[in-house]
């Protein structure tokens, strides 16, 4: 399942893999790809976001 969140004029996405982990891409209003990181699960992966956020 791929999840967008959309804040800052920038964009998230957060997709689930077959392994349990988490992908979180972050792209500018561009669309240029700003950060690409594997985390443990999604609520990682939302934090991660969330603290790029702060």
């Amino acid at each position: 399942m791929k999840t967008y969140y959309k804040d800052y004029g920038i964009t998230a996405s957060i997709a689930d893999q077959a392994a349990g982990t988490a992908r979180l891409i972050v792209r500018d209003q561009s669309g240029k790809k700003m950060k690409d990181s594997t985390h443990s699960n999604r609520q990682a992966a939302l934090a991660a976001w969330r603290r790029m956020c702060r």
